[in-house]
């Protein structure tokens, strides 16, 4: 998997947020804070910068004081009270701090985000704790009072442009396709609302041949043409689902046909701030996306769900 193999694993690798890797070296010398809340869109690095904290904090004695969860999965007070005051009571091995990992916290239940308060407030001294959220709105202020919070965004074309490459050349790709690669990196990028994570694996997809990226690109602009918020508006949910299918069809993976609906409805939304149809859109896509790494059938259902979602918020 390409987005395994060129995660990156030291802090001068991560793309953008130059303040948070200042102070994130600053930590080396002063402590951690309490806990952290990292904020953004997907696909734009919050795990795989927990992930490179955890690992400069923990070295070589990660395996015995590092816990990773997804609040999407584990959402219910129980696992808070039992499983991760476990962890959190027994005291930090051959390091200071212990690090624990909540993945999309906003997927927590407002009892769940009540214990993790709690947890913060009696066990910082034994661990750092880190949460990432797509949106900071379904975090409650109790919690977000507590943390030390970065906003992550999607990188600019070029950031991404650039970060992409170095994927690609890490992975293998020979250089005279990545050579006429790079011509259409921006593009991707831009398709994609940023979404590294979905650029890396429409890439992984492709054979390795000159034109293969161009093409896709072209194919992906071509869908794009349609505003899918017109079509939110409009009530056309069968059309609307038909383009998302298309999406799929062309090779586009799940992520990357999400960031696109969202683009196109935010954009929208923020030209004609009195529509409340694109509001309460807006509403349904939240919730749902909260399901998208536990979607236990193929993309073409989530697609599906998401559009009577919508069509349900919005009637």
């Amino acid at each position: 998997m390409w987005n395994e193999k060129a995660r990156p694993s030291r802090i001068d690798d991560i793309a953008g947020n130059p303040d948070l890797k200042s102070d994130i070296l600053s930590w080396q010398q002063n402590g951690a804070p309490a806990a952290l809340l990292f904020v953004g869109p997907p696909g734009t690095g919050k795990t795989t910068t927990a992930r490179v904290i955890a690992n400069m904090m923990l070295g070589e004695e990660m395996h015995l004081n590092y816990e990773e969860t997804n609040g999407s999965d584990d959402r219910g007070i129980s696992f808070i009270r039992e499983d991760l005051k476990t962890f959190l009571r027994v005291k930090p091995v051959g390091v200071d701090r212990k690090v624990i990992l909540i993945d999309e916290a906003d997927g927590l239940t407002t009892q769940a985000q009540d214990a993790m308060r709690q947890l913060i407030e009696n066990y910082s001294h034994n661990a750092l704790i880190i949460m990432t959220a797509n949106e900071m709105e379904k975090i409650r202020p109790a919690i977000r009072s507590r943390c030390a919070t970065y906003t992550f965004k999607p990188l600019t074309s070029n950031e991404g442009a650039a970060r992409l490459w170095d994927v690609c050349k890490t992975c293998g790709v020979p250089d005279g396709v990545l050579k006429e690669w790079s011509k259409s990196l921006p593009a991707l990028v831009e398709q994609t609302n940023g979404d590294l994570r979905s650029c890396i694996n429409i890439l992984e997809s492709l054979p390795q041949t000159t034109l293969a990226l161009y093409n896709r690109v072209e194919k992906i602009q071509a869908m794009a043409s349609v505003d899918l918020a017109e079509l939110v508006v409009e009530g056309q949910f069968m059309k609307l689902r038909s383009k998302l299918h298309a999406m799929l069809d062309n090779g586009s993976d799940l992520r990357a046909v999400m960031s696109v609906l969202y683009r196109d409805m935010k954009k929208q939304l923020d030209a004609s701030l009195t529509d409340t149809s694109l509001f309460d859109a807006m509403v349904a896509y939240g919730d749902i996306m909260t399901h998208i790494y536990t979607w236990p059938d193929n993309a073409y259902s989530f697609c599906d769900y998401m559009v009577a979602a919508i069509r349900r918020e919005t009637r």
